[in-house]
């Protein structure tokens, strides 16, 4: 289980939102002052996500609470795989599907890049379907 830890924003009849923020491990590392990834970390710190969480257990919370939030691995990585890997693997077949029928190298890259473009599509429309279960939502574990 992928946890985190959030404050309760709002309850309301939707369900409990919560509120997370990005963290960074630069803090606790021996090279975070001669790094480079210090200065991309800071410009995405301290982003806050606010979200609607699942409450299967139906705790009882209320605003300002603390809360612990979880998410399967396999569900995290089912959807990993679903959203980055499927559009990559569609670039490949159409790179080899437009070598194999025209062999021209610029058609190759645009059959690669148009492939690549329907994969995004497929994922981006697909998603919703495939993404409403609740195993691939956060859900709340405990109040802390």
């Amino acid at each position: 289980m992928i946890e985190e830890s959030g404050k309760v924003v709002e309850v309301n009849e939707q369900g409990v939102w919560v509120e997370t923020m990005r963290q960074s491990a630069c803090a606790s590392c021996a090279a975070r002052n001669g790094c480079g990834q210090k200065l991309l970390v800071q410009a995405g710190q301290e982003k806050r996500f606010i979200f609607l969480v699942n409450n299967p257990t139906s705790l009882h919370v209320k605003a300002d609470d603390s809360v612990l939030l979880g998410i399967e691995e396999g569900a995290f990585i089912k959807a990993t795989v679903f959203m980055y890997l499927l559009p990559l693997i569609a670039l490949f077949l159409g790179a080899v599907i437009g070598d194999f029928i025209w062999g021209d190298e610029l058609v190759v890259i645009a059959s690669a890049f148009i492939s690549l473009i329907a994969g995004f599509v497929f994922v981006h429309f697909s998603s919703s379907a495939f993404f409403s279960s609740c195993q691939y939502q956060p859900t709340l574990i405990k109040v802390i």
